[in-house]
């Protein structure tokens, strides 16, 4: 069997991106589990093969002679589609349904296709909000992802949503995984002179809330003064001037910590080092961040959302993401209460061992099988 995946930056930093380690536990996985798959990675056009890729994958940079803001749409939606007949593909999987018309579309190819919708969060939390241009891309591109043989998506919660836009019968739930932690010794190379801290991820982005986030340890440092604020936020992801601005009419810039650009190690050692993981996320489809806390053993706070309740249950401490008094309360409870800590640990522990991207890369395997069957 030949599988294709759409593997448009990971090259570069959208590999660290939840949608990118998404398709990097993909590709650095399937061979391990389904020797017999043999598969191709598409680029952008001229992108470098990433180091990371392994040598049984087939690296593809389609040539395309067009201005670069053309080069996704023209790529996708021709060369790719060229490239796969040539390599005579039996399946091909488009993992993420972009927002923003710099990136590709979902691919034309003629071969069966695997979609993965992830959320729908551009239509149920920003809708109109979004710029015109790029609500009217999403839409498109949603359809097109749609109209697949297969459509994958991470939770109940997600294909809950979906389902009131395609038929429920091809839509496949396959939940993310989490990789277990390596050991290690040394505190993250960025925060040389940090304190011990609570660990935000998430990014600048507004359903992020980043900005009560930064309001509510902000009523937590007046009650317990010990712990910084460490952020790990997207740099790409916009609003940055914002939460900065925000941040500093708080007067708190020398207890909050803002780094991008982690590699893996430094992210493990940063997950390792944390007294809480703070995840006061507006909307979510899964929520990877309470899981890899969990599975460094760290408790975790976090926005009492439908898709966050079902991957977590009971290893974390839920509490409205709109009410900062809230969210300061359940921090201070985190870091001071030692009962509640050991049960949340003990709980995350069992949570994110459900939950491996072994597993995961099984099913995927496993679903690419079915859908070249019904060719």
């Amino acid at each position: 069997m030949r599988l294709g995946v759409d593997a448009w930056g990971l090259g570069g930093p959208l590999a660290y991106t939840g949608m990118g380690q998404y398709t990097l536990h993909l590709l650095t996985g399937i061979h391990e589990v389904a020797p017999d798959i043999d598969v191709f990675a598409y680029g952008a056009p001229g992108e470098q093969r990433p180091a990371w890729l392994p040598d049984a994958v087939s690296w593809q940079a389609p040539d395309t002679r067009v201005p670069p803001k053309l080069a996704g749409l023209v790529s996708r939606l021709r060369t790719v589609g060229e490239l796969a007949r040539r390599d005579g593909l039996d399946v091909f999987h488009a993992p993420a349904v972009h927002v923003r018309p710099s990136m590709p579309p979902i691919a034309s190819v003629p071969c069966p296709l695997v979609a993965t919708v992830h959320d729908l969060i551009p239509l149920t939390f920003y809708g109109a909000t979004m710029p015109v241009r790029l609500r009217l891309f999403y839409r498109w591109n949603l359809h097109r992802a749609l109209a697949a043989e297969s459509v994958v998506t991470v939770s109940e919660t997600a294909r809950q949503e979906i389902a009131g836009h395609a038929p429920r019968a091809k839509i496949t739930v396959i939940p993310n995984g989490v990789e277990p932690p390596a050991e290690t010794h040394a505190r993250a190379s960025m925060l040389p002179t940090c304190n011990p801290y609570v660990l935000y991820a998430g990014s600048y982005e507004p359903r992020k809330n980043l900005v009560r986030a930064l309001d509510a340890y902000a009523m937590l440092a007046t009650h317990v003064d010990t712990y910084d604020l460490v952020a790990i936020v997207d740099a790409g992801s916009g609003h940055e001037a914002v939460a900065r601005a925000h941040l500093s009419s708080l007067g708190i810039e020398r207890r909050v910590h803002l780094v991008h650009g982690l590699d893996d190690a430094e992210l493990q050692a940063l997950y390792a080092g944390a007294r809480v993981l703070f995840f006061p996320s507006l909307a979510e489809g899964f929520g990877l961040p309470p899981l890899q806390a969990a599975a460094h053993g760290v408790p975790v706070v976090a926005s009492d959302l439908p898709a966050v309740r079902e991957i977590m249950q009971d290893a974390a401490l839920f509490v409205s993401p709109r009410d900062i008094a809230a969210m300061a309360q359940a921090l201070r409870t985190a870091v001071t209460d030692e009962d509640l800590r050991h049960r949340l640990i003990a709980a995350g522990y069992e949570r994110a061992q459900e939950y491996t991207w072994r597993r995961s890369v099984e099913r995927h395997a496993a679903l690419y099988r079915a859908v070249s069957a019904q060719r």
